[in-house]
């Protein structure tokens, strides 16, 4: 009996958004487009659909009153990897909405077997009445279901579209820029479990205070917005500088924050200052120092000071974010000719094993060793999330019309 062959899906041509049209679309009040995931590019040639996160300041407090948000642009709200589409618009979130944040450990399978290398990310989770709201073009609320449970901030790797992340070019600081990423959280587990990747959920505590839960989001959606405009002002050549040319809509949020946090991050564990970095442009993204897991950690790290310090507790015990040094053969993997390169894999890969700033395995136990996860008397909570079919939000049979 004759096979039948599967017609070969052609590979698309990559299109280049330009420069003048991105500068348009994002400075609209609710920007919201469909991107062709395989296609669509910005300039310099990284994908449209890893866009990272803007955060509208304009006109908003940075307090917790019942009036208070933000508006977050390029969320991915809708994602359909057969199509190989995907939406990026606005979410108005409430300043005063997070019931819970987990810490989220994707974790890499080979062979049905999880493996201690993964994906790190952030996952907020509203509480009922104060959930976000996705908004059309006009800024209004979007028709029939407009409100989302939680969202995912991820740091990725950009990369240019149909490019896999690969571990070892990550190395290399000039081979990807870095981007925040933010998205529904049902939108982030179709992906990952389409790829089979499981989520190990940690439920992060902080400070018995008012607001503790809504100053992580605040700090996070901080950090990440400036390393967002960053990267895009060096993608269309209008560099930031540090503490120059802010958009009008940014300077007063948050450029105070910066200059009180550069003392943090002084201290010899650090190879430098993360925040500082961030205004002097550097952010291009590194496997072992601006990868998913240490910016995570450092977004918990740095709101979990600022929360002790607004509420005049004792300093807190600091997650080690970063190495203090790399060893000279991971800098010499990255650069090195191809032979010698795979003579030196298995040394780096046992480097990165026993290093707590990249495991995904270990990032856990950094959090909960200084006392930032929730536990009883077993150990941290944790939720696992491993099958296509029982998801967070049920199960995912009782959402599909057939």
């Amino acid at each position: 009996m004759a096979l039948r062959r599967r017609a070969a899906v052609p590979e698309e041509e990559h299109r280049e958004v330009a420069a003048a049209d991105v500068l348009d679309w994002s400075r609209g009040d609710s920007p919201l487009i469909r991107v062709r995931i395989a296609r669509d590019t910005v300039p310099g040639g990284l994908s449209l659909a890893m866009a990272p996160m803007f955060v509208g300041w304009r006109g908003i407090s940075s307090g917790f009153g019942p009036d208070d948000h933000y508006l977050i642009h390029n969320v991915n709200i809708a994602n359909n990897p057969v199509g190989g589409v995907l939406v990026l618009g606005t979410l108005k979130v409430w300043a005063d909405s997070v019931e819970k944040v987990e810490f989220v450990a994707v974790t890499t399978k080979v062979k049905n077997h999880d493996t201690p290398f993964g994906h790190a990310m952030l996952r907020f989770i509203f509480r009922e009445g104060r959930r976000p709201v996705i908004l059309d073009k006009r800024g209004l609320q979007l028709a029939n279901d407009a409100e989302v449970s939680d969202l995912i901030v991820s740091w990725e790797a950009w990369r240019p579209p149909q490019e896999k992340f690969d571990a070892v070019k990550g190395l290399n600081p000039n081979r990807y820029a870095l981007t925040p990423r933010c998205m529904i959280g049902a939108v982030r587990y179709l992906t990952d479990s389409t790829l089979n990747r499981p989520w190990h959920c940690y439920t992060i505590k902080l400070p018995d205070i008012e607001h503790a839960y809504d100053e992580l989001m605040y700090s996070c959606l901080a950090l990440a917005d400036a390393v967002a405009r960053q990267t895009v002002s060096q993608l269309l050549e209008r560099r930031i500088d540090d503490g120059k040319n802010f958009p009008h809509d940014y300077l007063a949020a948050s450029e105070g924050d910066w200059a009180a946090v550069a003392e943090y991050y002084t201290t010899s564990r650090l190879s430098r200052d993360p925040v500082r970095d961030v205004l002097d442009g550097k952010i291009s993204y590194h496997l072992l120092e601006r990868s998913c897991i240490s910016m995570a950690l450092l977004s918990l790290d740095w709101a979990n000071h600022r929360i002790h310090r607004r509420a005049g507790l004792p300093e807190p015990a600091r997650v080690a974010v970063a190495p203090e040094s790399l060893p000279s053969f991971i800098t010499d993997l990255a650069g090195g000719e191809r032979t010698p390169m795979l003579l030196r894999v298995p040394a780096a890969l046992q480097w990165i094993m026993v290093n707590q700033t990249v495991v995904v395995e270990k990032a856990a136990q950094m959090l909960d060793d200084v006392g930032l996860l929730q536990r009883d008397e077993k150990g941290p909570l944790r939720t696992d999330w491993e099958t296509p079919r029982e998801t967070p939000y049920g199960n995912l049979l009782d959402h599909m019309i057939y």
